[in-house]
């Protein structure tokens, strides 16, 4: 039987993408009104209707299943026949660029959503501008002309938009490579750019990722490098790695401590699953470079929180972009170009089973996470994919150009071809999700 938890997060994704399809739909249907134009139904999510009403000739109804919405712009005949079809106010009789707004009105609707969201939560929670910080001694940055207040405005070249695509292009450059910053200055408002440089030099490392918790007595490890102790692991996911060389972990001096081993064996004392051992473990040398040392200020006030989400929904398609390009590098893992509904709620489900992690902040993550996917639901309906509303824009503006309906022929084309890569991107992203869950 399944745990709570799965249910728990199941039916939090079920909700979640369910008001997310509503809102679209709801945009759809709030712009065709406005134009006048014929609407027979809307229906907030699918199943059988819970309640139900008339208005103004339109059916609405709140369906059972928490899963999608619709609004019908056609009605049929017993044959499944459509009819109207010389009934001026109906969807297919509108002028070209009517049907194209209110294809459009739906990711608007998504991507309203996302920014009140984001805004909320930037507003309530804090968030990072992309002005620099205090400029740390010993970092790239500080061999540089860049002041504390300045503004990165690109990276190498490209345009940054918030510190979420900032982030995500800096990961892809590698550790030892120069990294070229165009920033604004906070004195005359001039732009410049700044090369960083690094210096790289060998560093000694237990070969963990860690997580510190509060009020914890040492680091939750959450990762583990194959290669640690001579590619003869000794530590596992979810061990509290208590001390070094009888030197707490949470001491200043605990990265001297590794680093003075000089790869000679270490005593690490660590729990696991509520039992302490004491291993020896040999650190692993690695490659570093002095820290690139940008730290961004944290943003202020309402209204720099609404612009920082204005900007989010060009930073996401930049996102999308470097995922894209990190793939065909190989930097990133092909199956985790794309999250399907499967994906989505393991990733809720890591979120509400968090360990030490307060009920205030999983809620903000998730609520991070509602806003995140409304947008990126739009970007993904403005692709020219048939089905989404992207292909019914690209369409519309094709016909506008030659100025004729494009042939019954050619949709019909184009729709099977369409209903293929649809069925390919399914089927893709619940491999993805797959591949992901067993990793």
């Amino acid at each position: 039987m399944p745990s709570a938890s799965i249910i728990i997060s199941i039916a939090i994704t079920l909700i979640g993408l369910g008001v997310l399809a509503a809102v679209h739909e709801i945009g759809h249907f709030l712009i065709a009104r406005a134009f006048g134009i014929k609407v027979y139904e809307l229906s907030i999510f699918v199943g059988p209707a819970l309640f139900s009403w008339r208005r103004k000739d339109v059916d609405y109804s709140i369906r059972l299943i928490p899963f999608g919405a619709y609004v019908r712009f056609s009605d049929f005949d017993e044959e499944e026949q459509e009819k109207d079809d010389t009934d001026p106010s109906s969807l297919k009789n509108q002028p070209r660029w009517k049907r194209i707004v209110v294809a459009l009105a739906g990711p608007a609707m998504n991507i309203i959503l996302g920014i009140i969201i984001l805004t909320l939560l930037f507003s309530t929670t804090g968030f990072f501008s992309t002005r620099q910080s205090t400029v740390l001694q010993g970092s790239q940055v500080a061999m540089t002309s860049v002041q504390e207040g300045d503004r990165v405005t690109k990276i190498n070249g490209s345009g940054v938009y918030t510190v979420y695509d900032f982030d995500a292009a800096l990961s892809l450059i590698p550790y030892d490579k120069p990294v070229t910053l165009t920033l604004k200055s906070v004195d005359n408002g001039k732009s410049y750019e700044a090369t960083l440089t690094p210096d790289i030099y060998d560093i000694y490392i237990l070969g963990i990722t860690r997580l510190i918790n509060e009020d914890a007595e040492g680091w939750r490890v959450q990762s583990v490098d194959p290669l640690q102790n001579n590619s003869n692991p000794v530590l596992k996911v979810n061990d509290e790695v208590l001390s070094v060389n009888g030197v707490s972990v949470l001491d200043e001096s605990i990265t001297r401590v590794i680093m003075q081993s000089q790869g000679q064996a270490l005593t690490v004392r660590y729990i696991r699953d509520g039992v302490e051992y004491e291993s020896s473990i040999v650190p692993m040398m690695v490659k570093q470079s002095n820290p690139r040392g940008i730290i961004f200020q944290e943003g202020e006030g309402v209204m720099e929180a609404f612009f920082t989400a204005v900007k989010f929904p060009f930073s996401m398609v930049r996102l999308i972009g470097l995922t894209f390009e990190g793939a065909i590098s190989g930097e990133i893992e092909a199956y985790n170009i794309v999250t399907g509904p499967v994906g989505i709620t393991t990733m809720v489900s890591d979120v509400v089973d968090a360990p030490d992690v307060s009920t205030n902040l999983k809620a903000e993550i998730l609520f991070l996470l509602l806003g995140v996917i409304s947008i990126g639901l739009a970007i993904t309906n403005l692709l020219p994919i048939p089905g989404l509303d992207g292909n019914e824009i690209i369409l519309l503006l094709v016909e506008l150009i030659r100025g004729k309906k494009i042939g019954k022929k050619a949709e019909m084309v184009i729709n099977v071809i369409g209903f293929g890569i649809i069925i390919l991107l399914v089927f893709f992203a619940l491999l993805s999700d797959i591949v992901r869950m067993t990793r």
